[in-house]
């Protein structure tokens, strides 16, 4: 059966449990194992491609995942903001990844998250996490000058990411200083924020990382 959750957005269950978590190899009901028949996946499908149409959103947008290969220290400068792209949340993976990392159930248990504080299932904030890094190392940072990273100075959720919701990453050079130490590279401080299709944030980090400075005759 397909309905609508919390943010608009279809959701298909089980006819047999009412489980909202499919396999997608197997196209079987992960709690009792009953087939999900293909005929209501295809309509799943049809139904969320519509809801993103009428709503503007491009799901999965790849068009910006270019790798940076040419970018060094001295090409993150401080004010510049880089738009990095778009990310679709599945409810599916949402599901798969509290189960195995984060097992709360307000990420693990439909039945229990909808009578919780959200009304549904939310993303982990972890998973939110893993979305916005993917677009972050393909977009932002480059193979051939970054070094690493200490860790985040800050970390925010300040709203619930819901499956359905499509995420775009958007990225502030805050700060880009040379290192004193070590000459052939830089620490450059960015401001990361993730928005949901309704230009609200969900997450905010501050992000810190060691990039190489370009070589001579680069």
């Amino acid at each position: 059966m397909i309905f609508e959750n919390p943010a608009g957005a279809p959701e298909l269950a089980c006819n047999a449990c009412g489980c909202r978590w499919f396999d997608r190899m197997t196209g079987a009901c992960y709690e009792c194992g009953e087939p999900v028949a293909p005929q209501e996946i295809q309509a799943y499908q049809a139904a969320l491609r519509a809801f993103h149409e009428r709503n503007g959103i491009r799901p999965n947008d790849d068009s910006k995942e270019r790798q940076m290969a040419d970018r060094w220290f001295e090409d993150y400068v401080p004010g510049s903001v880089h738009e990095l792209g778009t990310v679709a949340v599945d409810e599916a993976e949402v599901l798969e990844f509290a189960r195995r990392f984060d097992p709360q159930p307000i990420h693990t248990d439909p039945e229990l998250a909808a009578r919780g504080p959200f009304g549904g299932i939310i993303a982990s904030g972890w998973h939110t996490c893993g979305l916005m890094m993917r677009l972050y190392a393909v977009n932002y940072l480059s193979p051939a000058s970054s070094i690493a990273s200490p860790g985040p100075e800050e970390l925010r959720w300040p709203r619930p990411v819901r499956p359905g919701d499509t995420l775009t990453v958007r990225v502030t050079v805050e700060e880009a200083r040379a290192s004193s130490s070590k000459p052939d590279r830089g620490v450059v401080r960015s401001l990361i924020e993730v928005l949901n299709q309704r230009n609200e944030p969900v997450m905010t980090m501050r992000a810190v990382n060691m990039i190489a400075r370009r070589p001579a005759g680069a």
